[in-house]
């Protein structure tokens, strides 16, 4: 019986075969994640990252982001999120706070107020809430098609063409 130093000396010796399964990643470079919560998954409570996340599972509590954070399409979430870089896809019912950027891709239902210095929202995508760029009330968008009507803070609608 052997453990620990004999195991590790016969594996260095192995040559790597193209169907070995690769190192655990230590460090990652742009665009991988650090962190994935599946659709299977259901967490109550805050939530808190420092790298790179995805997200497809339930999760009801508070979500904070120091790096990238995507909400993926099969993801319910009842919270109140802030982050640097935003990605939504799924479901939010909540605030989200982006102090980078925020990016609303179809399919994604956002229901609650939203705040970024840089905003993209796709078309096919339902938002009903508020939403500021850097403090004021946005009062123009632009889209895919390049015209649409926005709601300002004020109550008034605001046509927008690109």
């Amino acid at each position: 019986m052997s453990f620990g130093k004999f195991r590790e000396e016969k594996e260095a010796e192995r040559p790597m075969s193209s169907t070995s399964t690769p190192p655990p990643i230590t460090s990652t470079p742009s665009g991988q994640v650090e962190a994935f919560l599946g659709k299977g998954c259901k967490v109550v409570g805050n939530l808190s990252f420092t790298g790179p996340v995805e997200l497809d599972g339930h999760i009801e509590g508070e979500i904070t982001a120091k790096d990238r954070l995507t909400i993926g399409e099969a993801a319910i979430i009842n919270a109140k999120i802030s982050g640097a870089e935003i990605v939504v896809r799924g479901t939010v019912n909540g605030d989200i706070i982006a102090s980078k950027k925020l990016s609303l891709r179809r399919p994604a239902k956002i229901t609650g107020n939203i705040s970024s210095t840089n905003l993209s929202i796709e078309e096919g995508v339902v938002f009903e809430g508020k939403c500021s760029m850097n403090g004021p009330a946005v009062t123009s968008i632009s889209s895919a098609s390049g015209t649409g009507v926005v709601k300002s803070l004020a109550g008034e609608k605001v046509s927008a063409s690109a």
